[in-house]
């Protein structure tokens, strides 16, 4: 509640707890007892959970819509010459490593 109110976000703290246990349910967060309260921490980081994220969602488009896919990648990647250098970067590391998937 601190870190909220710190953001200036003011919410209840029952609808906190709410949250909080709903994402331990799910298997967001470890729930930690600590005397009569819990304490929660994350269990994976920001980066490992916004990759999973995107991992999901492209895995559906590719298995169902591969060419618009591509497609849409190749005309966003051809505006951004740093972006091809990067994507080109990634797919010579991944075909060093021989990943093919």
């Amino acid at each position: 509640m601190e870190a909220l109110r710190g953001r200036g976000r003011s919410l209840a703290y029952s609808t906190i707890k709410t949250i909080l246990n709903n994402l331990a349910e799910k298997g967001y967060l470890s729930k930690i007892p600590a005397g009569r309260a819990n304490s929660f921490r994350p269990i994976q980081s920001k980066e490992a959970f916004a990759q999973n994220v995107v991992s999901d969602v492209i895995h559906g488009l590719y298995r169902g819509y591969r060419n618009p896919l591509l497609a849409h990648l190749a005309d966003e990647l051809a505006a951004d010459p740093t972006a091809i250098e990067e994507f080109e970067r990634l797919l010579r590391e991944r075909k060093n490593r021989g990943i093919h998937a």
